[in-house]
C-alpha cells in the first residue's frame, strides 16, 4: 500500500492493522547480505541448497539482490533495526553460511516491523485502512477481476470497485492441527482467489518452524508459541527425547541447516509417538544469551 503512491489505496484486514496476522508473531528478523564478505550471489547460493533446487531462480535473484534495498526502504518507514555500533547488528540462523540477518528489538523483529508499517500507513494521504472487514467474494467483469464484496464488523454487505485488488491475506497454516500460525491464517484469501479463477501455484509447499515450545499438557494446545531460529543460530543443537544429538542423514549444507531440512523429518515420529519431541540444548554459550534477551 506504502509502495503505491501517488494511487489511491484502501487497506481491508479482518483485524487491526499491525497486530492482526502472522507478522507480529514472527521472532526473527530479515535476510540480507550486508556484512562484509558477503554478497547476494553467496546468499542467492545458500537460498537454492535451502530450497533443494526446488526454487524459482529468477525469484532468487530478485529476493537476494533487492534485499538490503528493502532494509533501507523499511528504514526509511520507521523499523529501527538493532544496531552494533554504527552497522546493522547481524546474526547467523537456519540455512546462512554468514551472518545476514536483520533483527528489530530482538526477537520483536515481526511486532516492530508490523506496528511501524501501519503507523506509516495512517500517515500516508493515499492509504485508508479499514479493520474488521471480511471479504465475500472478487466481482468479476469479462473474466476480470474489477472489485470485491466486504462485510464489516455489523456484517453489513457492500461492493467497493477497483482498478486492481491485492490479496495479501497469507497462508493456510492453521490448518494443520498443531501450528505455530495464527488461526487467522486460514487460506481464505486463498480461496478467493481459487474461487474468482485464479491459477494456483506451488501451493503443496508449507513452511513449518522447526522450532516450538510443546507444553507439558494432553490434548496439546493447537497454536504452539515460537522458539527463536536465533536460538539454534547462537549453537543451540537439537536433540532427539533421549537427549541424543539429532543427526540429519545426507546433510551438507551450512552447519546450521535450512528450517526445512531440520522441520522435515519430524511430522511422522510425531505422530507415532505423540510424546517423544526432539529438544534445543539450552546449555551453549551462544543459545544462552539469547534466551536472556
Amino acid at each position: 500500500a506504502l509502495a503505491a503512491a501517488p494511487r489511491q489505496v484502501l487497506l481491508l484486514s479482518r483485524g487491526s492493522a499491525g497486530s492482526d496476522g502472522a507478522t507480529p508473531l514472527a521472532q526473527g528478523g530479515i535476510a540480507a547480505a550486508l556484512g562484509a564478505g558477503d554478497n547476494p550471489a553467496q546468499h542467492a547460493h545458500d537460498t537454492v541448497i535451502a530450497g533443494a533446487g526446488c526454487n524459482d531462480r529468477q525469484a532468487v535473484a530478485v529476493l537476494t539482490e533487492q534485499a538490503p534495498a528493502a532494509i533501507a526502504w523499511l528504514q526509511q518507514h520507521g523499523v529501527a533495526f538493532d544496531r552494533d555500533g554504527d552497522a546493522l547488528s547481524l546474526h547467523l540462523e537456519g540455512g546462512h553460511r554468514h551472518a545476514r540477518i536483520a533483527h528489530a528489538g530482538g526477537d520483536r523483529s515481526g511486532q516492530r516491523i508490523a506496528n511501524a508499517l501501519a503507523e506509516a500507513a495512517k500517515r500516508a494521504a493515499h492509504v485508508r485502512l479499514q479493520s474488521g472487514c471480511n471479504v465475500d467474494a472478487l466481482l468479476l467483469r469479462d473474466g476480470y477481476v474489477v472489485g470485491l464484496r466486504a462485510r464489516d464488523g455489523n456484517g453489513q454487505a457492500r461492493q467497493i470497485m477497483a482498478a486492481a485488488v491485492v490479496l495479501a491475506t497469507g497462508g493456510i497454516g492453521a490448518l494443520f492441527a498443531c501450528t505455530s500460525n495464527p488461526a487467522s491464517a486460514d487460506g481464505a484469501g486463498l480461496a478467493l482467489g481459487l474461487r474468482a479463477g485464479a491459477a494456483g501455484r506451488d501451493l503443496e509447499f508449507v513452511q513449518f518452524h522447526p522450532t516450538a515450545l510443546a507444553p507439558n499438557a494432553d490434548p496439546m494446545p493447537t497454536q504452539l508459541p515460537l522458539i527463536s531460529e536465533a536460538i539454534r543460530g547462537a549453537g543451540s543443537a537439537r536433540r532427539a527425547a533421549n537427549a541424543r544429538p539429532w543427526r540429519i542423514a545426507g546433510w551438507s549444507g551450512p552447519a546450521v541447516p535450512a528450517r526445512a531440512i531440520v522441520a522435515a523429518p519430524r511430522p511422522g515420529a510425531q505422530r507415532q509417538r505423540p510424546r517423544q519431541r526432539a529438544g534445543g540444548d539450552r546449555q551453549h554459550p551462544g543459545a544462552q544469551r539469547q534466551l536472556a534477551r
